[in-house]
C-alpha cells in the first residue's frame, strides 16, 4: 500500500500510543528538548506553544527518524501557495484538532480506503500539515538544520530523495482529491489547483535529475576507481618488466666484465709463461 513511502516506514514503526505520549509532555520540558531558532525566540508571528507542542510529537528516540518527519513535513508543504490553501479551506474537513499527532494525521493522508471514501477528509488532514509546515516553518528548519549539523549522513542525497519521493507521493493524493471534488472546475479555485497540479510535475522532473545526477556521481566515482586500478596496475606491470630489463643487463655487463677480466688474466698468464720458456725471466 505504501511502496512510495519508504521514510514512513520508520517513522510509522513508533506507536501512536508513545506519540501521544510525546505530545502530553509538560510545556517546560517541551521547551527544555525542542530546539527554538534564536531568529523566531522573540520575533515569531504565531503562538510558539503550538510549535512546540506539535514538534513534541516528532520521534524523540530516534534521530534519523526525527530528521525524516521534519524534512517529510516541509516537502509535504511545498508548492502551497496561499491562493491554493484557500482552496484547501473551501473543500476540506477542518475537523483536524490541534496538537492531533502528527503521524496521525500523515498516515490518515495515505490511508487509501479513507481517501477514497472521504476526500474532504484527506484534504482537510493535508490543509492541517501544511498549516502547521507555513506557521513553524523557523521552527522545522531550525530542527532540520541542528540534526545535520549533529549527524552529517542526514545530508545523503539518495537518503533526502526518497523523503521527498515520499511527499511527492503524499502531495499527488492531495491534488487527486482535490480533482475528485471537483476545484478543478470551480472558477475560484480552478487556476490555484492547476498551478499545485503542475508543481507536482516539476517536482518529480527536479527529483530525477537529482537522482540521475547522484547515481551519476557514483558511476563515474566507480569509473575512476577502476581507471586508478587499472592504471595502478599498469604501472605496476611496466615497472617490474624495467626492472626486469635492467637486472638483464645488470648480469650481462657483469658476465661481460667478468669474461673480459678473464681473458686478460689468461693473457697475462700465457706472456708470463711465454718469458720463463724463452728466458727472458
Amino acid at each position: 500500500m505504501l511502496r512510495h513511502l519508504t521514510s514512513l516506514a520508520v517513522i510509522t514503526g513508533l506507536s501512536l500510543v508513545s506519540v501521544a505520549s510525546f505530545a502530553q509532555v509538560p510545556n517546560a520540558t517541551i521547551k527544555e528538548t525542542v530546539y527554538i531558532p534564536p531568529q523566531v525566540q522573540n520575533t515569531a508571528p504565531v503562538d510558539p506553544d503550538f510549535c512546540i507542542n506539535t514538534m513534541a510529537g516528532f520521534p524523540a528516540d530516534d534521530q534519523e527518524a526525527r530528521y525524516q518527519f521534519f524534512r517529510l513535513t516541509e516537502e509535504m508543504a511545498r508548492g502551497a501557495t496561499p491562493e491554493f490553501r484557500n482552496a484547501l479551506s473551501q473543500y476540506g474537513d477542518d475537523q483536524v484538532s490541534p496538537y492531533t499527532p502528527m503521524l496521525t494525521v500523515i498516515e490518515e493522508i495515505a490511508n487509501p480506503v479513507l481517501r477514497q471514501a472521504a476526500p474532504e477528509i484527506t484534504i482537510g488532514n493535508m490543509g492541517y500539515v501544511i498549516d502547521f509546515a507555513s506557521k513553524c516553518e523557523p521552527y522545522i528548519t531550525g530542527q532540520s538544520d541542528s540534526l545535520k549539523a549533529y549527524d552529517p549522513a542526514l545530508n545523503n542525497a539518495e537518503f533526502n530523495a526518497v523523503i521527498i519521493e515520499d511527499a511527492l507521493f503524499l502531495r499527488q493524493i492531495l491534488s487527486d482529491s482535490m480533482f475528485r471534488l471537483g476545484a478543478n472546475e470551480d472558477p475560484v479555485h480552478s487556476v490555484a489547483v492547476a498551478q499545485y497540479a503542475s508543481s507536482l510535475v516539476t517536482t518529480r522532473d527536479e527529483m530525477e535529475f537529482s537522482t540521475f545526477e547522484s547515481e551519476l556521481d557514483e558511476l563515474e566515482a566507480l569509473y575512476m576507481t577502476d581507471l586508478d586500478g587499472r592504471l595502478k596496475r599498469s604501472n605496476d606491470m611496466i615497472n617490474e618488466e624495467m626492472d626486469r630489463e635492467v637486472l638483464g643487463d645488470a648480469v650481462a655487463l657483469s658476465d661481460s666484465m667478468n669474461e673480459a677480466a678473464k681473458r686478460k688474466a689468461k693473457e697475462r698468464q700465457l706472456y708470463t709463461l711465454i718469458r720463463i720458456l724463452g728466458g727472458g725471466g
